[in-house]
């Protein structure tokens, strides 16, 4: 079968790729549960109408992993790989539509939670499966995997599934991050790495109405936070390899309205740590000094950057800080922040040529800002993963999560040439 008619495929499946997304939409899969029983048993019961072999992987029972095996007559594997799971709604007076809907308007947008981050990009991959197995004979052999847990790590999902190998594949595509337009499309070459850190403080309890008693827990730890703040003004060590790719990302990036201290942070965003304080716990009642406070950091790393050096830097920051009571802590970074790709394997030329032949544009090569479950795969498996994903630039974890038919349908495009493309 030819591509013109592969696409012919792909344009009839319009309205049941919208439907897929919403219905997926609709499952509930967002944590702090992040359970995917519900979503698995959609896309299997999808699955198993056109006779599509599938496996269930789970050591959670809230949380199990799918994967669909679509055969070829080569020996070549290729791995797609996305997660099901969602990050909260919050408030749901933010939103147009409510979070769970899946609302289809007319214009082709699909609204809800995970419309974009990455309930869309599964839904492609679904309706890809369904025409590379219609179409019989392909060369390369495919396994599509829909996994748990991304948003908090892939502890039951692609950490526990690399960890065990049951990964297997010579390439994968992640299908997490925003492939840009049909007019801009974009290759996500790697992610960033980041540093989880966060602040403890210890003081002691009094009546509100005679503080002097007390020993603030809250303030001690306001103290604290800006030290660890200065981080954002520590370079980070990038390799040189990396900086024609830093710039086309900005460039890419530049295409979207920022206002001029927006624009001035874009500049900075791959050379130094971004910072966000997200997460600020303290005090019992209003009338009770705190005893106890905490604060969680969100610090994410480029590409290639060196963890340990940020670690470090930040444990000095705060003993500067000269507040006995307040303790940092960090998870154990890695050696390496996030991963990265050569532009110049066979992989990404492949890539890069399937996505010419879905969009008539040449791809750019660009690094994804966020992470994904690339860099716990790659932690396990040495396997080359390279991010081409379903989301509108901006809509991950927003309010009003949406996303639109013609997005999908590209990454449809995509998911299913390169299967009919790829040489080892």
């Amino acid at each position: 079968m030819s591509l013109k008619q592969a696409f012919s495929k792909i344009e009839n499946y319009r309205d049941e790729l919208m439907d897929i997304c919403s219905k997926l939409i609709q499952c509930p899969s967002s944590h702090p549960e992040g359970r995917t029983v519900e979503c698995v048993a959609y896309i299997k019961d999808y699955f198993d109408q056109p006779g599509i072999s599938t496996e269930i992987y789970q050591r959670n029972k809230n949380k199990p992993n799918i994967v669909a095996k679509i055969r070829g007559h080569g020996k070549n594997k290729i791995m797609w790989i996305g997660h099901l799971d969602v990050v909260p709604a919050g408030k749901t007076e933010s939103w147009t539509y409510p979070p769970y809907s899946g609302k289809i308007t007319e214009d082709g947008f699909i609204w809800g939670r995970g419309a974009s981050d990455m309930k869309g990009a599964c839904a492609a991959a679904i309706i890809a499966a369904r025409i590379l197995n219609e179409l019989k004979e392909i060369p390369n052999n495919v396994d599509f995997w829909f996994t748990a847990d991304e948003e908090i790590g892939g502890v039951d999902g692609a950490y526990w599934l690399a960890q065990e190998r049951f990964f297997q594949g010579e390439v994968c595509i992640i299908g997490d991050g925003s492939p840009g337009t049909s007019y801009n499309p974009a290759i996500d070459l790697g992610c960033k790495g980041s540093v989880r850190t966060w602040l403890k403080a210890w003081g002691k309890t009094a009546h509100g109405s005679r503080p002097f008693l007390g020993d603030n827990a809250i303030e001690k730890l306001l103290k604290v936070i800006p030290h660890v703040k200065k981080i954002a003004n520590f370079p980070l060590d990038i390799p040189d390899e990396l900086e024609p790719i830093i710039t086309s990302t900005i460039e890419y990036m530049e295409k979207e309205e920022f206002d001029d201290k927006q624009k001035a942070a874009l500049l900075r965003l791959f050379h130094y740590p971004s910072i966000t304080l997200n997460i600020l716990n303290g005090g019992v009642k209003t009338n009770v000094v705190p005893d106890y406070a905490e604060a969680y950091f969100d610090i994410r790393l480029t590409s290639g950057s060196k963890p340990v050096r940020i670690r470090n830097t930040i444990s000095n920051y705060v003993k500067e800080a000269c507040e006995p009571d307040v303790k940092v802590e960090f998870l154990k970074p890695s050696n390496t922040a996030g991963y990265y790709e050569s532009p110049k394997t066979l992989f990404a030329k492949q890539l890069a040529e399937a996505v010419e032949l879905s969009t008539g544009k040449k791809p750019i090569f660009k690094l994804l800002t966020g992470g994904t479950d690339a860099v716990r795969i790659k932690r396990f498996i040495d396997v080359p993963c390279l991010g081409f994903g379903s989301s509108i630039e901006g809509q991950a974890h927003a309010p009003d999560e949406h996303n639109h038919i013609e997005l999908l349908n590209m990454s449809t495009k995509v998911y299913t040439v390169f299967p009919l493309i790829y040489k080892n």
